[in-house]
């Protein structure tokens, strides 16, 4: 009774190390336990390591599906829940046919990644869609066009012109400014105030 407990808690350690490192090479040791060997170590097993043993199992000539069965409807109630497994159930008693729970797990697991990839593929159209959309309403790049040379040799000429403008003014205020310019200026007032004045004195 001893030496059993002992392998069967080895082959429980060998089933945790195997899943720590994802290798199941050497669970095919498994295919050669007796059933109450496996009845008690096989519910350690993850998905992968039970479908393993199983194929091994079955390229040895032996069906392991009397102790698995009820293994694989655990499964199913972890992945797609209890309610999903007992309407199985129902259906199955309904219609009076009866399908093993590695079956309907695994046509389960199709369906739902099949439905996973729509979804994915439904959810891409939209973002697509959606980023086009707005694509299309971003502002739009004006290409600059260069002026042509006639309007650029006009703006030379108003330019040059603006220029000489501003010359002229600043001379003549230059020139309106000198001290010569104002005496001139100032002889010129006076000679004409005295030629106004001139037919007053004669009439005196």
């Amino acid at each position: 009774m001893a030496e059993r407990q002992i392998q069967m808690a080895a082959l429980i350690d060998k089933l945790t190390k195997a899943g720590h490192v994802g290798n199941n090479r050497g669970l095919d040791i498994f295919a050669d336990c007796d059933d109450a060997i496996l009845e008690y170590v096989l519910p350690h097993c993850k998905v992968d390591q039970l479908m393993y043993v199983e194929e091994c199992s079955k390229s040895k000539g032996r069906d392991l599906s009397p102790i698995t069965d009820m293994l694989w409807k655990k499964f199913y109630e972890r992945e797609f829940g209890v309610e999903k497994a007992n309407d199985v159930v129902q259906r199955m008693r309904q219609n009076k046919v009866i399908f093993k729970w590695k079956a309907l797990y695994e046509a389960k697991k199709k369906e739902a990644t099949e439905a996973e990839n729509k979804a994915i593929d439904r959810v891409r159209k939209l973002y697509e869609k959606e980023n086009e959309r707005k694509q299309k309403r971003q502002v739009k790049v004006c290409t600059f066009v260069p002026p042509s040379s006639n309007n650029k040799k006009r703006g030379c000429i108003e330019v040059s012109n603006m220029k000489k403008g501003n010359l002229m003014k600043k001379a003549r205020k230059e020139f309106l400014d000198c001290r010569e310019v104002k005496d001139f200026a100032a002889v010129n007032r006076i000679a004409l105030q005295r030629k106004r004045h001139a037919p007053s004195l004669l009439i005196k």
